[in-house]
């Protein structure tokens, strides 16, 4: 037997327990029955777009909430494009970290005496995603300031820590010389871009060209002619075309058509010689501008038990590669974040198996789960990829609240600002206001990020939108339903009836 006034205690602490397990089931049957129907007048307009529901998923979450506010397919796999790039982000800034770097190291098998190397020099790349023209002319600055001149053996490139691509460069959509199909090569300078710069040479009165990096045994033919013209398209039509070598003759690269003078400098990238071929022209050329020479000739290889390292060029972290990568949806970058993923977990060389077990076995370790996922590469280049928006919003909001998420959100595209949303959304009150991920080949367009509300609550949207089997999807068509969920969520994300 209790007394009145324990009684009357017990009975107050019943009361305040039961009250906060009614609270607590009532908030749990909310957040267990999301919304499954697209809002506003989306149902409708789909269909004036040329779409159906079921080729729309959707995900909305408040990043603080237990449960998604918005569901529609969710559980679907679908082509992602170049949104499954954060997927590969992710993955790295969690298992590599944000300070993560790769290296480029130069080892040596003979002497120096005197400014000359008696024997040979390599070169042994790790997989630099983004090891550009500077970064590599640094590199070799480095050895000219340590007292090196002449190479009196061979240069030797080294890129046996990641495999031979399974695929050519134009297997994906035919466009072999286009940058975004560069394959991975653990050596990749200045992501085996050469830079085509034509421009109005004023001393000459001429069209003048150069490239970046400059490539020893490539021959500039120059045809293109300076009109005196506005800057309109009619007038200014530079053309480069790539002539392969020979048995009787190198390489050429051929500039041709008008440069109309009121023009400023035109920039066009190709992939125009292999990386192997690439990194070596472009190495001969940078040492001879530094004075340096070469005895033997340039050739791949390994490096050799007993050489001894001369210097070693670290990349910039994985916090500011990721920006490049995702902001631009940079191919070869996340084509070699996903390798070095796999060599991480199962050393070198770097296979795209290597990588897909990483992914599988770091999903499982986080208790990450993702039915129907297949990655094919790491990167959108792919026909094979599929994600669900359910499992990619999960993977969203679990990353929300990981040590590395200001890395995270800083390496996406700002709507109406930077990187891929540049020009989408950007005279509305949501520009600036979402951390975004887009994805766009023939048959999917999709996107995924944050978006922070007008009453600056944060949110994870997920839409992907692909076509039917066969259809050419046309971009425009996510896009408008990607827009309307975006201006949705940022109005705070209304449901009918105020739910």
């Amino acid at each position: 037997m209790c007394s009145e006034s324990e009684c009357s205690r017990l009975r107050a602490l019943a009361l305040i327990l039961l009250l906060a397990l009614v609270c607590t089931l009532l908030g749990t049957v909310a957040y267990a029955a999301p919304a499954t129907d697209l809002p506003g007048k989306l149902d409708a307009q789909l269909a004036e777009w040329g779409l159906d529901i079921s080729q729309v998923s959707v995900y909305v979450r408040a990043v603080e909430a237990t449960a998604p506010h918005l569901l529609v397919n969710p559980e679907v796999p679908r082509a992602p494009a170049s949104v499954i790039k954060l997927l590969t982000t992710i993955a790295g800034l969690d298992l590599l970290g944000p300070s993560y770097h790769w290296t480029t190291d130069v080892y040596v098998d003979g002497s120096l005496v005197g400014g000359q190397l008696q024997g040979n020099l390599y070169i042994q790349g790790f997989g630099d995603p983004y090891l550009t023209t500077d970064a590599f002319a640094g590199l070799l600055r480095a050895l000219r300031a340590k007292g090196l001149i002449a190479i009196e053996g061979d240069v030797v490139l080294d890129n046996s820590y990641l495999a031979p691509p399974e695929h050519e460069r134009g297997d994906f959509d035919g466009a072999a010389q286009s940058s975004y199909n560069a394959l991975p090569a653990a050596l990749s300078v200045n992501r085996q871009v050469t830079e085509i710069h034509i421009y109005h040479d004023w001393a000459r009165h001429a069209v003048g060209v150069y490239t970046s990096p400059p490539l020893t045994g490539v021959e500039i033919v120059n045809d293109a002619r300076l009109v005196d013209a506005p800057c309109v398209r009619r007038h200014h039509n530079p053309i480069a075309s790539f002539i392969e070598a020979t048995e009787t003759s190198g390489p050429k690269l051929r500039i041709s058509g008008t440069f109309a003078d009121q023009c400023g400098e035109t920039k066009v990238e190709r992939l125009l010689l292999s990386p192997e071929q690439h990194a070596a022209a472009a190495f001969d050329a940078l040492w001879r501008d530094l004075g340096g020479s070469i005895g033997g000739k340039i050739r791949l290889g390994r490096v050799p038990k007993g050489a001894r390292r001369f210097d070693r060029a670290l990349s910039q972290p994985l916090s500011v590669i990721t920006r490049d990568l995702d902001k631009n949806s940079n191919n070869l970058m996340a084509r070699m974040l996903f390798l070095t993923l796999g060599v991480n977990r199962s050393g070198s060389p770097g296979t795209l198996e290597k990588s897909r077990e990483a992914i599988t076995a770091w999903l499982a370790k986080r208790e990450l789960s993702m039915p129907g996922l297949v990655v094919e590469n790491g990167s959108g280049l792919s026909r094979e990829t599929r994600i669900s928006a359910g499992s990619l919003g999960e993977l969203l909001t679990w990353s929300y609240h990981r040590p590395w998420m200001p890395e995270l959100l800083a390496s996406m595209s700002i709507a109406g600002v930077d990187g891929t949303t540049r020009r989408r959304l950007r005279r509305e009150p949501i520009a600036g206001r979402a951390h975004l991920k887009t994805g766009t080949v023939r048959e999917a367009s999709c996107i995924a990020g944050y978006v922070l509300d007008r009453d600056d609550r944060r949110w994870v949207v997920v839409v992907l939108v692909n076509g039917r089997e066969g259809q050419a999807l046309g971009a425009w068509r996510g896009h408008a339903v990607q827009h309307e969920i975006l201006r949705w969520v940022y109005r705070g994300a209304p449901l009918p009836g105020g739910q």
